[in-house]
């Protein structure tokens, strides 16, 4: 049996969760609890020194790094296949799972913080106490102009335009079938689920795929596959929402701007 350590909207999670269900593998899952620091326990320190999810264990052994777990249950388990087999898409998968490992999902945290998570650190006080907890001093640096400048912070508006670099590239890939493995399900839908899904969360989808039809077509059949219920779906709570809730009634607006100011 193997077990996965996971937390229910952590994206990196999800891509992982929805692979596992996909190959119809079953595993045990350990919840480990983000936002109340369940992280920096000692026992899942031992599993995970960086103090991220997910981690993986499998015949005793530990995997970390969630496109590497991927590519390890693909291999571990080939049926059903999630990789196409010509070289030239295999290629073209990789490379939409190495954009989304860097920069998408910094990207990803940096633009959530814009919008949402803000709302939870607006005094000089709480940011204050929020950077002495980070070590990274560039992570540090982020972070502290994301709470503090919101998104008119630089480091947001380029992860804007990193976001519609990726959903262009999924529309580029998505002329060849329905899937961006082509005619297959792939490790790279996994992949690229949660953080076009984190886009609705955040209710600014619209905004990005007014110039992108076919992920919003390829977005509306990944969501009535069961695994789309099972990892993400069944997952979210009420807490969730309020938390994912814009800080700003003008959040959408500004996004736009920066579209505007990308083309």
């Amino acid at each position: 049996m193997l077990e996965l350590y996971e937390h229910s909207t952590s994206v990196c999670v999800i891509k992982v969760r929805l692979t596992l269900i996909e190959k119809n593998i079953p595993y045990e899952g350990h919840f480990i609890d983000l936002r109340r620091g369940g992280q920096f326990d000692p026992e899942y320190l031992k599993i995970h020194p960086g103090a991220v999810v997910p981690a993986l264990v499998h015949n005793r052994m530990i995997f970390r790094e969630s496109s590497v777990i991927q590519y390890y249950l693909e291999d571990a388990f080939p049926e059903p296949r999630m990789m196409p087999t010509n070289p030239v898409c295999r290629y073209r998968q990789r490379l939409l799972m190495k954009l989304i490992d860097d920069p998408i999902h910094p990207a990803c945290g940096l633009l959530t913080q814009g919008v949402a998570f803000r709302k939870d650190f607006s005094s000089p006080e709480a940011i204050a106490k929020r950077m002495e907890s980070i070590p990274d001093s560039r992570r540090r640096d982020r972070q502290r102009s994301v709470f503090t400048l919101g998104l008119d912070s630089d480091f947001v508006i380029d992860a804007v335009r990193d976001y519609q670099n990726l959903l262009s590239e999924m529309e580029k890939s998505l002329v060849d079938g329905p899937w961006l493995g082509g005619d297959l399900y792939s490790l790279a839908d996994a992949a690229a689920t949660p953080y076009v899904n984190r886009l609705y969360m955040l209710d600014i989808a619209e905004l990005f795929l007014a110039s992108c039809p076919k992920v919003g077509d390829w977005f509306d059949r990944v969501r009535i596959r069961h695994s789309f219920n099972e990892a993400i779906t069944s997952w979210y709570s009420e807490d969730d929402a309020d938390r994912f809730l814009p800080a700003e009634p003008n959040s959408g607006k500004k996004i736009a701007e920066i579209l505007r100011w990308s083309i």
